[in-house]
């Protein structure tokens, strides 16, 4: 899965707000990388991330259509229940909420249209996503907090066959634990798909795999997805 952001500030340095030509670099990039599905999100949750306003985020996302290809597959990273709107509306497929599906517009909104459902995990104790949280077995702790979520939702009408769960790697846990849950990510890839997100992040760094083997591991352990930043 690759990543686009349509974003001034992205912490990865990518952000491609009122670049078009720079979105048609990422579509060839993503082409000539055979991948088929791509995630576009129009806000940074970068830690200390600025909170803009919803009419912002939907004039970016909508630059983002003027722009799209459609010989893609799409999922919309966002919070915002008008911008998941207007995605689904496009053709979207997927929604992915970082904040762990707080709002119940949205579970609301994948229940209605059947649009799959990316599960992020986040504490169910945290103020923010970015709030860290101590764990004594960090793989055991996300898979029970992923597993109540994924009942809880499950309860509210969600179908299984919408759901794929994201461990949360870089949001509101250590660096460390970050690194540990990657290398343990095979413990989560039991009954739904798994994405996982550690492009760029910095707990990439506290494991001593080239990036062929880290994704290779990945797909060894079991992950269906993995999100990459679309580098030359």
């Amino acid at each position: 899965m690759g990543i686009i952001n349509i974003t001034p500030d992205s912490f990865s340095g990518d952000g491609l707000l009122n670049s078009e030509l720079s979105i048609q670099d990422k579509y060839k990039i993503a082409e000539n990388l055979d991948i088929e599905f791509l995630d576009i999100g129009c806000v940074s949750t970068r830690p200390k991330y600025k909170k803009i306003k919803i009419e912002e985020e939907i004039e970016r996302f909508e630059f983002f259509l003027k722009n799209i290809n459609y010989k893609f597959k799409y999922s919309i990273d966002s919070t915002n229940i008008n911008v998941i709107e207007k995605a689904i509306e496009a053709g979207f497929l997927v929604i992915n909420d970082v904040s762990g599906l707080k709002d119940k517009k949205i579970i609301n909104k994948a229940k209605s249209t059947e649009a799959g459902l990316i599960v992020v995990h986040r504490n169910p104790s945290s103020k923010d996503i970015h709030e860290i949280k101590e764990y004594k077995d960090v793989v055991e702790e996300v898979k029970y907090q992923l597993d109540e979520t994924i009942e809880s939702l499950i309860s509210e009408g969600i179908k299984e066959s919408q759901i794929a769960i994201d461990p949360g790697l870089g949001f509101g846990k250590r660096i460390e634990d970050s690194a540990k849950l990657l290398l343990g990510v095979n413990k989560l890839c039991e009954k739904f798909p798994v994405i996982v997100g550690y492009s760029k992040k910095k707990f990439r760094n506290l494991i001593p795999l080239s990036d062929k083997d880290l994704l290779n591991l990945c797909f060894d352990s079991g992950v269906s997805l993995v999100r990459l930043h679309l580098d030359n």
